[in-house]
């Protein structure tokens, strides 16, 4: 897996296909009370996401599941391994890919954190302190501190003599949401790990990731990514946060999502001068300052959330849908992995590498416009702007049906071809088609929430 060389804003494989990310976290089987119960949860997680049109997933090495150092620092485990491998195994034959992100511990020692709701992943690891047998007394010394490198540097050793070829691993990540964690001195130790997490897996993306972007104290952090050499993609997270300190982060689920892929595009062009992949890396809502799943969730069964997490993203332009994080108080508790299927039909078809797609936004009185305009076809997404998780899940209110609208597209896009139309909610479309006349506008058909437009020049430029 590359950036690729003909589109930066996109990923490929060796052979030069593309490659869009279509999947969400599955970092732990968060409530399994042993391994086996643990390898059951992601057998069904895994068949119900290949099933639905996914391709990838997330997981953490850190959490008890898959820690292959549980006891003492540089003592691995091969059972937990071997629970890796089982995982990974079972995603290749399913044709799924994942991201396995390396520690996500804040602190040596048990230390307050926002996410204190049951089942939450713990943010220490004692295994690194002295009096543990542990190199460092602290994680100032953990970030700066030669002894304590050398450990993670086993430990990559360690994983890449195991895992380096496993062609279900698509990319490998440092830290999740390192600026989260205690002392000072991880953007040096991220610079000095990154060569030397790609030395030992060159056939994989190397990663990365923040906090929520959510304010600005996460501004400095965010800009220092998008600049940071070696970084392959620039991630981003963000939720609906109702405690959160921007405004966008407390409205509509699709505008929070795609400003944030937006803001990343431009700092990561800014930064390198060119352009480069960005993903939303975990997306959803939460209580007030990341207390927990929203409550919203309880009476979300359709996943009106979830729709706009993993639309809104691609759309703005990022390199894949977006990954959502509440995999199973969410996702799996209401069934919600059709969405997958949806998006991937949506998509299907259009490579946004060969038609060098590019992410253009408007709005009208009734609509949110999100387009991807490309040489010979490009792919609109329409999000109604009178209904979104206020209107419905707070307020109670059905959305109602966006009906006789007209679509006027902007002067770069073609006057005359041909379109087509697919509903995401009704999983309908693609056969209906209307012939797309100079600038009297495309008539849309009746739909609910949103609606996807193909539009596709009847004289193809290749």
């Amino acid at each position: 897996m590359r950036v690729s060389a003909r589109h930066g804003r996109y990923l490929e494989f060796d052979d030069g296909t593309t490659f869009v990310p279509v999947g969400l976290n599955l970092s732990f089987p968060r409530f399994a009370k042993n391994a086996e119960e643990g390898l059951v949860c992601y057998g069904e997680w895994l068949h119900e996401l290949a099933a639905n049109g996914g391709n990838f997933f997330r997981l953490w090495l850190g959490h008890p599941f898959f820690d292959v150092e549980p006891d003492r620092a540089g003592e691995f485990d091969e059972t937990a391994a071997e629970r890796l491998g089982r995982v990974l195994d079972l995603a290749w034959s399913l044709g799924l890919r994942t991201k396995v992100t390396l520690e996500h511990f804040r602190s040596l020692e048990t230390a307050p954190v926002a996410e204190i709701f049951p089942g939450a992943a713990r943010f220490e690891r004692g295994q690194y302190h002295c009096s543990k047998g542990g190199p460092v007394e602290s994680m100032d010394a953990f970030w700066r501190g030669t002894e304590a490198q050398a450990f993670y540097l086993e430990k990559l050793d360690w994983l890449a003599e195991r895992f380096a070829g496993h062609p279900a691993v698509m990319a490998w990540e440092l830290w999740n949401e390192i600026n989260a964690a205690q002392g000072h001195g991880w953007e040096v130790w991220t610079e000095q790990m990154l060569p030397e997490l790609r030395r030992r897996f060159p056939r994989c993306i190397t990663l990365q990731s923040l906090g929520s972007f959510c304010g600005g104290y996460a501004e400095p952090a965010y800009r220092w990514l998008c600049g940071l050499p070696g970084n392959d993609v620039a991630q981003v997270h963000r939720y609906l946060d109702p405690g959160a300190e921007w405004e966008v982060c407390r409205g509509p689920v699709d505008v929070l999502v795609a400003d944030a892929v937006r803001t990343l595009c431009e700092w990561r062009t800014e930064a390198g001068g060119v352009t480069c992949p960005v993903l939303l890396a975990e997306g959803g809502a939460v209580e007030a300052h990341h207390a927990g799943p929203s409550n919203l969730y309880e009476r979300d069964h359709e996943g009106i959330i979830l729709h706009d997490v993993l639309f809104a993203p691609f759309f703005a332009g990022a390199a894949g849908c977006g990954q959502a994080w509440h995999w199973d108080v969410y996702v799996a508790r209401h069934q919600l992995w059709w969405h997958f299927g949806r998006f991937a039909r949506a998509i299907a078809g259009f490579d946004p590498v060969a038609e060098g797609a590019e992410p253009v936004f408007w709005e009208t009185p009734r609509l949110r416009v999100y387009a991807l305009h490309g040489k010979d076809v490009s792919l609109i997404w329409l999000r109604d702007r009178r209904c979104d998780w206020s209107s419905e899940l707070e307020a109670g209110r059905d959305a109602v049906p966006v009906a006789g609208e007209h679509l006027c597209l902007l002067s770069d896009f073609a006057t005359s071809g041909l379109v087509e139309f697919y509903d995401p909610w009704r999983d309908c479309g693609w056969a209906d088609r209307q012939g797309l006349n100079g600038n009297a506008g495309i008539a849309l058909p009746t739909f609910t929430r949103s609606l996807v437009v193909r539009l596709m020049t009847e004289a193809p430029s290749r």
